[in-house]
């Protein structure tokens, strides 16, 4: 008598392997494998932290760049304000205007101090810092002066322009019928082996305004 089939066990064994209860159609990592993920893991992580680091770096540096650079704009319109401010004073007084490559002085009415719109006295001075080997621009003179702008080397020099651009190296120049006060005044000098240069102009007149007694000593 032939043995009766079992339907269901037929039925499975017909199944192929991966759809059979029993046997998982996953396989775990192997060793080699995990060591291996996890050394591109930190080839990676090292590389992106390297190019953080470099990022940050530039920035931390463009940021102390853009400080300088902002500071020296900031003293360079210091002295920009003072120059523009400038007043000639009477024959008889005692601050008419002078200049040099190494400074000039005479009235403003723009001074880096208190009392700013009131026609005061002011020095600029022009130095090699030997010690540091760099230039200093101050204003001011003795232990009062503060320093406007420096840079390393001993190159530097202030000129000054007259009413057809043309460049002195005093003020007044030594022959001739001069205004008082120059047309402007430019400070030049180099940094890195390369020149730069910042110019001032004044706003006010170039003679002083005639007093009311030297007015009638004229009509007489």
């Amino acid at each position: 008598m032939q043995k009766p089939i079992n339907c269901p066990q037929l039925a499975l064994q017909r199944l192929p392997a991966i759809l059979r209860p029993g046997r998982s159609s996953q396989r775990g990592f192997t060793l080699v494998e995990m060591l291996v993920v996890l050394l591109i893991v930190g080839m990676v992580g090292g590389l992106l932290f390297e190019g953080a680091a470099q990022v940050m770096g530039m920035q931390a540096r463009l940021e102390r760049q853009l400080t300088r650079l902002r500071g020296e704009a900031l003293h360079a319109d210091w002295l920009r304000q003072a120059v523009q401010g400038l007043q000639p004073d009477y024959a008889d007084g005692k601050q008419i205007f002078k200049g040099s490559p190494r400074g000039f002085s005479g009235l403003t009415t723009n001074p880096l101090s208190a009392g700013y719109g009131a026609l005061q006295p002011f020095v600029v001075t022009l130095r090699h810092d030997a010690a540091h080997n760099s230039m200093l621009l101050g204003y001011g003179s003795g232990s009062s002066a503060s320093v406007l702008l420096s840079w390393p080397g001993d190159q530097g020099r202030l000129r000054y322009l007259d009413a057809r651009g043309e460049a002195h190296e005093d003020w007044p120049p030594p022959l001739g019928l001069w205004p008082q006060l120059p047309r402007a005044i430019t400070l030049e000098g180099q940094r890195d082996g390369a020149p730069w240069l910042i110019a001032a102009a004044h706003f006010g007149p170039t003679w002083p305004i005639p007093r009311p007694r030297e007015v009638m000593g004229v009509m007489r």
